[in-house]
């Protein structure tokens, strides 16, 4: 009789009992609120710190995740220049479940309908943006998260007056809803 054939099959029984069982998956809704703190410049002048807020929806699992981010981005810079962005970003995520306590970090890319209203004139388009950044998520219950995030927004739409640089950090307190 060979041993070598059961003692195998032991080993790799026992290693498939040891592994992680399946990742659980929820699906998720948050809001936040926060601030925008560009790094940019426009023909007329530094772009000024605004409120800014967002909604997210997606999946998640313990490890990864994706969805679909929406935000809302204004700025002015002195008084001829405003500048208001929504941009729709679809990101994934990179999680670590520590108990309570979910650190991640996240990348997107998507467009920006953005409009510039220069000296009262609006100008319209859309712009290619794109995101990256990291946070924490702390778990209540089954059903709740409070967190906060902050990352990095690239952002410059054109105009025919020129490019607004609308580069920038994006600092989010959040609250979500998590349907396991």
């Amino acid at each position: 009789m060979n041993l070598r054939r059961p003692a195998g099959l032991i080993v790799a029984l026992a290693l498939l009992s040891a592994s992680p069982c399946p990742a659980r998956a929820e699906i998720f809704a948050a809001i936040s609120g926060g601030a925008y703190l560009p790094s940019g410049t426009s023909p007329y002048g530094g772009m000024q710190a605004r409120p800014s807020a967002s909604l997210a929806v997606g999946w998640n699992s313990d490890y990864w995740g994706a969805g679909i981010w929406a935000g809302l981005i204004t700025t002015q810079a002195g008084v001829l220049l405003q500048e208001n962005c929504f941009p729709v970003m679809a990101r994934v995520t990179g999680r670590l479940p520590l108990g309570l306590v979910v650190p991640f970090a996240y990348g997107g890319v998507g467009f920006a309908p953005s409009r510039a209203l220069l000296n009262l004139v609006p100008f319209n388009t859309v712009a290619f943006t794109a995101q990256a950044g990291g946070g924490v998520d702390l778990v209540f219950g089954d059903m709740f998260t409070v967190g906060a995030e902050a990352g990095y927004l690239w952002l410059a739409p054109q105009y025919g007056f020129g490019t607004v640089d609308l580069n920038g950090v994006v600092v989010l307190a959040s609250f979500g809803l998590r349907f396991p």
